[in-house]
């Protein structure tokens, strides 16, 4: 992310002198741009104005005539850890270095039409793509896409090809010249297209601030098509039998969770009744005695029909909510032949039966599979990933999908995805029928009760619907490497699939912007989809305005990535990408993505005696705070063995008043919630930093993703402008679904009213009348903190629609009631002792 405005007098005049150089050189005035930008380089030499300078001396130097300077310049420039910076100096290198075209043949004449072989190939307007594609190229929606005539000839920092095969698809066509444009001979001092590409400008003169991170104006998503394995050499084998047995005891945590869940629920319903009734005396509201009993059988015979009919139940499910079809393969073969003969050839192998292929008429690109046994397993897929993807892409994807089905994960997440289906099924239904119902209903008493008692019950299932994913979550990422892995191996084609990932992941985006909001079922299928909702949402939209190398640097290089995943059900996709590239290298065929070497740091070697060093390392860090709350509670237990210590050391001489502490269980449970307390406020001033106006940033969102740095903690306030998408209704009261939509992408919205969770459902009581709800569709500025971690998020301070409507929220306040609640909860128990 871009920092605040720095004050710094020197670093203003670098910047004056940045712009005023890069406008001279725009308007050819090289010997002002030279002396301009020079001045710049010699002062802020490795900053990123100094980096854009000497970018543009290059244009200036060539321009000139001095090819000697400007070859030195791309060469340092090529040395720098910016992959997008050293990827733009190569290629500015190779266009200041041509090649020499090959010399014709005696007998042939020399043709002037006949480009030297470069290693581009010029657009044909005659040529059919491969590409298949929605009303667009498969890449971004048709609208989203600009045209190559409003272009100014640059796609900034993209990657450049290696050199290759000429033949080869993996290219980066430039895009064709402005129309009455006449081809100029090849020692021509035109540097119109180098200008523009240097400076960074787009068609309206706007400069991007930072290289690498381009403007949405002049960026333009494009893929290499690198090739594939031959004769892929085998990869180390995977530790199923190991997978599979925590894919068990996952499942058997998921039985107890619910169980313990149900037994709440049924508990304090019917001391909720014994409550009415006291204060009632109404027969209507006697404790239901069935709710007394152990629900475990119940439990258990849930689970067993759900697990046993799971195929046949989500069919049920998705021909109710989506429509689904069966999959002919004559359709799947029209698409990729490929995918075909995957299918066919990998099952013989297996000795399995081929699943039932299943097609779902949606435009977002999706693939999951489900069943209890590979018997009766099934693969779906949607009409938008059969047309927005290619023949080969199509193919790892169906591989990846038989990679779950052979690893046996697809039985227990199938089960999983059951039982949280339950609770997200009574949370949609009653927030779409209370609706409908209350517009029956005249009486406006009866109406409010109606909604009073849906908001709850919607409320509470959603709550339910997320804790129930917890202990499938770890599962659910290791699943999904070891699928990837398995497509890769099925396919030779690590490269096909991660193009099939990105594209996935930015079709999933274009359908958030194009439906306003997130399908219910992308959430609630959330668990089987090959890209998380939550990553598409913001790396799937910035992928159309900056290179996926950049925008996924932080998920391959932050350090403290993988303590962010503990509360994700897919993994980084960098991270997955990453290895992709790696597969590739190891088969030594060119990556699709440049992120294989991306993040490699040597570690220091630590001595024998460098634990303590490493705890007061780890105390002194980021990660420290950022998990302060739950990394107080094992600190309390400290203080609880302590305080156990002197009990039991006063215990065995004549002061008996401190004998007590000796075994005290009250201290240890309420030791537990004082600890959440402590560390809660420890991070709170650090997590909610007061929000100056004047010192508010407003960064676009490949700025946010190009920091590898950040973390959740580092949480900068930001001001940003766009149209809030979500859902409406009730369904969206919590702020489950809140998206800004800005000019450079999507950023998922966090919000709790000033009053909780009570003033969200119920803001009448408290004279608040406009929820982030109410604001759906319309223009807003959003202030708040951002939160850049597993994925980018932005805890709300205010969201401002343009006709003056407000809407407050309350993230430090809640966190402090938070804390100190917990303090009075522990303090309670100990005061109340051992019972």
């Amino acid at each position: 992310m871009a920092p605040p405005t720095n004050p710094n007098p020197a670093d203003s005049s670098a910047k004056q002198s940045l712009e005023a150089g890069l406008a001279a050189l725009k308007q050819k005035d090289y010997k002002s741009a030279i002396a301009l930008l020079e001045s710049v380089t010699q002062t802020a030499a490795n900053q990123p104005s100094g980096i854009r300078a000497q970018m543009g001396l290059v244009a200036a130097y060539k321009a000139t005539g001095n090819v000697k300077k400007a070859i030195a310049l791309c060469s340092s420039l090529a040395k720098s850890p910016n992959p997008q910076v050293k990827t733009w100096a190569d290629r500015a290198l190779t266009e200041l270095t041509p090649p020499r075209p090959p010399k014709p043949p005696e007998n042939k004449p020399k043709s002037a039409e006949t480009p030297p072989e470069t290693g581009f190939v010029a657009f044909d307007a005659g040529t059919k793509s491969p590409k298949k594609s929605i009303g667009g190229d498969g890449l971004r929606p048709a609208s989203l896409r600009p045209t190559a005539d409003k272009k100014t000839g640059f796609l900034p920092l993209e990657p450049t090809v290696g050199s290759g095969n000429a033949k080869s698809q993996h290219i980066y066509p430039p895009p064709p010249p402005p129309t009455g444009q006449t081809s100029e001979p090849e020692n021509s001092t035109e540097t119109a297209p180098d200008t523009a590409e240097i400076s960074g400008e787009n068609s309206s003169g706007s400069p991007t601030d930072i290289p690498g991170v381009a403007s949405p104006d002049t960026y333009q998503l494009t893929w290499r098509d690198t090739g594939r394995a031959k004769s892929p050499r085998p990869l180390k084998p995977l530790k199923l039998l190991e997978f599979r047995i925590q894919a068990v005891a996952s499942a058997i945590a998921l039985f107890f969770l619910a169980r313990f869940v149900l037994q709440f629920l049924l508990t304090n319903t019917n001391s909720l009744l014994v409550q009415l009734y006291i204060f009632s005396r109404l027969p209507i509201f006697t404790p239901i005695q069935l709710f007394y009993r152990d629900p475990t059988p119940f439990v258990q015979m849930v689970f067993g029909l759900l697990l046993a009919s799971s195929p046949w139940l989500i069919d049920t499910l998705l021909k109710l909510f989506c429509g689904i079809e069966t999959l002919r393969g004559s359709v799947l073969s029209k698409h990729s032949k490929e995918a075909s003969r995957v299918l066919r050839s990998f099952c013989t192998k297996q000795n399995m039966p081929t699943p039932v292929l299943k097609l779902l008429p949606l435009n977002v690109p999706v693939a999951f599979s489900y069943g209890g046994l590979p018997r009766f397993a099934r693969i779906a897929v949607s009409r938008g990933l059969l047309e927005q993807l290619t023949d080969e892409e199509i193919a790892t994807i169906f591989a990846r999908e038989l990679g779950h089905i052979s690893h046996w994960d697809f039985a227990p997440m199938s089960l999983a995805l059951l039982v949280i289906q339950i609770p997200y099924l009574i949370y949609w239904l009653v927030a779409h029928w209370q609706e409908r119902l209350c517009d029956l209903m005249t009486i406006e008493f009866l109406r409010s009760a109606v909604k009073f008692v849906a908001a709850a019950i919607s409320a509470t299932s959603y709550g339910i619907y997320k804790l129930l994913r917890w202990p499938m979550l770890w599962v659910s990422r290791r699943r999904v490497y070891f699928s990837d892995r398995t497509a890769a191996e099925i396919t030779g084609n690590p490269n096909g699939l991660t193009r099939a990932v990105a594209k996935i992941a930015i079709g999933m985006a274009a359908n958030i912007e194009q439906q306003k909001q997130t399908s219910f079922f992308l959430e609630s299928f959330d668990l089987l989809l090959p890209v998380g909702v939550g990553q598409a949402v913001s790396l799937g939209s910035a992928a159309l305005h900056a290179s996926l190398e950049q925008i996924l640097l932080w998920d391959v290089s932050n350090r403290e990535r993988n303590w962010l995943t503990v509360n994700r059900a897919h993994p980084l996709l960098g991270e997955r990408l990453k290895l992709l590239a790696l597969y590739a290298q190891f088969w030594q065929v060119e990556t699709e993505l440049d992120l294989a070497n991306a993040g490699v740091e040597e570690q220091p070697r630590k001595g024998k005696l460098s634990l303590f060093k490493s705890i007061l390392e780890f105390k002194d860090s980021k990660l420290f705070l950022q998990g302060a709350p739950f990394f107080g509670i094992p600190m309390s237990l400290a203080i609880v063995g302590v305080l156990w210590l002197i009990g039991g050391i006063f215990s065995r001489t004549s002061i008996w008043q401190l004998d007590w502490l000796w075994g005290d269980r009250s201290i240890l449970w309420g030791c537990l919630p004082i600890g959440f307390s402590i560390g809660t406020l420890m991070r709170i001033n650090y997590f909610f930093p007061d929000i100056i106006p004047r010192e508010t940033a407003s960064p676009s969102l490949p700025e946010i993703l190009s920091n590898p740095e950040s973390l959740p903690l580092d949480a900068e306030p930001v001001r940003l402008e766009g149209q809030l998408l979500g859902r409406s209704g009730m369904s969206n009261w919590l702020g489950q679904d809140l998206i800004l939509q800005t000019a450079t992408g999507l950023v998922r919205l966090h919000y709790v009213s000033r009053f909780g969770y009570i003033g969200s459902l119920w803001p009448f009581l408290f004279k608040e009348t406009t929820r982030p709800s109410d604001l759906i569709g319309t223009s807003v500025v959003a202030t708040g903190w951002l939160r850049r971690g597993a994925t980018v998020a932005i805890d709300l301070e205010s969201l401002r629609s343009q006709g003056g409507r407000v809407s407050d929220s309350g993230h430090p306040i809640w966190s402090a009631i938070l804390a100190f609640a917990a303090a009075f909860w522990g303090a309670y128990i100990i005061i109340q002792g051992p019972r």
